[in-house]
């Protein structure tokens, strides 16, 4: 039901064990999904995104582990389930599209057979009702000629094709969470448009709650309920889309904000002429790099001094959102004087 809270992520870290040492890839996360609704989770690369999904999927390699947190599924939590029970429900109630469709479809089988696979093995189909059924999956993607192209082989696709092959594997358990892991990458943007669309759909029509890991605050603009931006392995700031392009609450998130190219002024400016693209300045934290203050802090136009030495706190905004700074209320004031600016201006 359209509402309703399905999944719940809960401070949640996960570290992998290197030569090195230990290395943190996730630190206290978390965030809820909502039946109808889209989450966006945003940031650069390396920042925790697609890890802390795996961790929730199960699917964190042997070098990696979840060291403190709660995932739960509709109340009942999945960390401590014994493997086959927590398999179960990743594999019945929440599913993920993998980033790169080429890599995560087996080369050497036909789509038909990797989509009839699960539904043998999970709901016990026979081999002519699974057929059916992944033909149904096909065309429920928009898959031109589903009877013909199941017994065709991954390479035999264009890359929207396969990324709707994936999303229609995804769809064979009838999720109730469906994580999209950059869905759209290495597509041209007619592609990703209709990717977009087609998840758009799919989910008003089921009612899931979608999970999208993606850098481009683009997509996130069209499709996007919610977001949750992280750096190193941090949520930064916590909003609803409107708000957060509206005003942002935190630097990192205005540095992206501005980051985005536009025929007019930067994202929450007025219009003042042909300018360079705005660059965020220096690099992001290596894992474990940042030992003492905030992890943005060297890149930070706002920092003050405390930013330097002392971890920054969680601060509510209006609106119910949340950033992780210790200037938060005046980043998120000045981006919301930016906007009247430019409304202004617009007059």
């Amino acid at each position: 039901m359209s509402g309703e809270v399905v999944l719940e992520v809960e401070d949640l870290a996960v570290e992998f064990r290197s030569p090195h040492g230990v290395v943190p890839a996730v630190d206290g996360l978390s965030y809820t999904v909502t039946a109808g609704r889209t989450l966006a989770i945003v940031g650069e690369s390396g920042c925790g995104k697609t890890v802390s999904s795996l961790a929730v999927m199960d699917l964190l390699g042997p070098t990696a582990k979840v060291t403190r947190g709660s995932i739960r599924f509709r109340g009942t939590e999945l960390l401590g389930m014994r493997p086959k029970e927590r398999r179960a429900v990743a594999g019945d109630h929440v599913a993920m599209v993998f980033q790169d469709a080429l890599a995560a479809l087996n080369p050497v089988h036909t789509v038909g057979y990797q989509l009839t696979e699960s539904l043998r093995v999970r709901r016990g189909l026979s081999r002519a009702d699974a057929r059916r059924r992944a033909i149904e999956l096909l065309d429920l993607v928009k898959v031109p000629r589903a009877v013909d192209r199941i017994r065709d082989h991954p390479h035999q696709f264009s890359g929207g094709m396969r990324q709707r092959v994936m999303i229609a594997a995804a769809l064979a358990m009838d999720p109730e969470v469906l994580i999209a892991d950059e869905p759209t990458t290495a597509l041209d943007v007619t592609v990703q448009a209709q990717i977009l669309r087609l998840l758009a759909e799919i989910q008003a029509e089921r009612q899931m709650g979608l999970v999208l890991i993606t850098h481009d605050l683009g997509v996130v603009a069209t499709v996007a309920d919610d977001v949750t931006v992280m750096y190193a392995g941090r949520a930064v700031e916590q909003a609803t889309a409107g708000d957060m392009f509206a005003a942002p609450g935190h630097p990192y998130t205005r540095a992206l904000l501005r980051a985005v190219p536009s025929l007019g002024g930067q994202a929450g400016e007025p219009d003042r002429g042909r300018r360079r693209l705005a660059v965020i300045p220096g690099r992001p934290p290596r894992p474990g790099e940042i030992t003492t203050g905030c992890p943005f802090q060297p890149r930070c136009d706002a920092a003050i001094d405390v930013c330097a030495t002392d971890d920054p706190p969680v601060v509510l905004l209006p609106g119910y959102r949340t950033s992780r700074c210790h200037v938060a209320r005046e980043v998120m004031s000045v981006a919301a004087g930016r906007v009247d600016e430019a409304g202004a201006a617009d007059e």
